[in-house]
């Protein structure tokens, strides 16, 4: 697993470009709210440690449902978009005990996953 010391997610929040997604951010429940603090982190980190990714797209449920522990989220079968393509990928998420923003994160990419298995996983094709 690949254990980043920096936090991204508050920093690009913090961004005036992101005042949609805090309002969005706003209205989700407080579990929600946690899944999409953690796929944001993901997209974050991943994009730091490969810049050959753009990850667009977090679906932290394609083979596996994320299991919520607390403030912890750990999704051993999710998966992201990333130049038209989708990859497997596995994460824990540490977030504070308000559950307002990532304090540990940790994740491993996998490999492509073929695309005649996205409708079965759910996740959308490329247009």
């Amino acid at each position: 697993m690949i254990r980043p010391t920096e936090m991204l997610s508050a920093k690009t929040l913090a961004d005036p470009r992101s005042r949609q997604a805090r309002a969005d951010l706003a209205t989700f429940a407080s579990d929600e709210r946690m899944v999409q603090l953690c796929n944001l982190e993901a997209m974050d980190q991943i994009r730091r440690w490969r810049v050959d990714f753009q990850p667009e797209r977090v679906v932290p449920y394609a083979t596996a449902e994320e299991k919520i522990g607390g403030t912890t989220i750990t999704a051993d079968g999710a998966a992201f978009r990333s130049r038209k393509n989708w990859y497997g990928l596995k994460f824990k998420c540490q977030l504070a005990r308000d559950g307002e923003s990532v304090i540990g994160f940790e994740f491993l990419v996998g490999d492509p996953v073929a695309r005649e298995k996205w409708n079965e996983l759910g996740l959308p094709a490329v247009h």
